[in-house]
């Protein structure tokens, strides 16, 4: 059986280092993504984040961040999760791409995470194309409890 991979990618109508500053500092990530980010994104980098959902919070470790270009984390204990920004006439490419997916139940994660990071990014898209704060999240899980409302 081949390596489960998710690779999710959204064209957002910005530059591309507009897009990257908007995953990098923990003042915008809270924007269309996290409840909270104890730093900035940066080479060497440990970070925590706190997801809207209650209880739902990792460390990251940052890899590798290039400015503009990609950001390469591990995080839960090193899953591989990695961010390109594309630049296009168009606006920036973003891409994200996970591997990692062990275990018995790997396949039915790798689908989760593939449908959180579509969420991820199409609130992105909403907030840097039209300053509309995002709360997909929100709407992917209504019954949770959530550690920022």
């Amino acid at each position: 059986m081949s390596e489960l991979v998710v690779d999710v990618n959204l064209l957002i109508r910005r530059p591309a280092a507009e897009a990257y500053e908007a995953f990098a500092d923990p003042a915008s990530i809270r924007k269309f993504w996290l409840a909270g980010s104890s730093g900035r994104l940066e080479t060497g980098a440990r970070v925590h984040w706190v997801f809207k959902i209650a209880g739902a919070e990792t460390d990251v470790e940052v890899v590798a961040a290039e400015p503009g270009k990609l950001l390469d984390l591990r995080w839960d204990g090193g899953q591989p999760v990695r961010f390109t920004f594309e630049a296009r006439d168009s606006g920036t490419l973003v891409g994200v791409l996970v591997t990692g997916f062990d275990g018995d139940d790997g396949a039915a994660v790798a689908v989760e995470t593939m449908s959180g990071f579509t969420l991820v990014l199409a609130s992105l898209k909403q907030w840097l194309e039209h300053g509309v704060e995002g709360d997909l999240m929100y709407d992917k899980f209504p019954d949770a409890e959530y550690s920022d409302r």
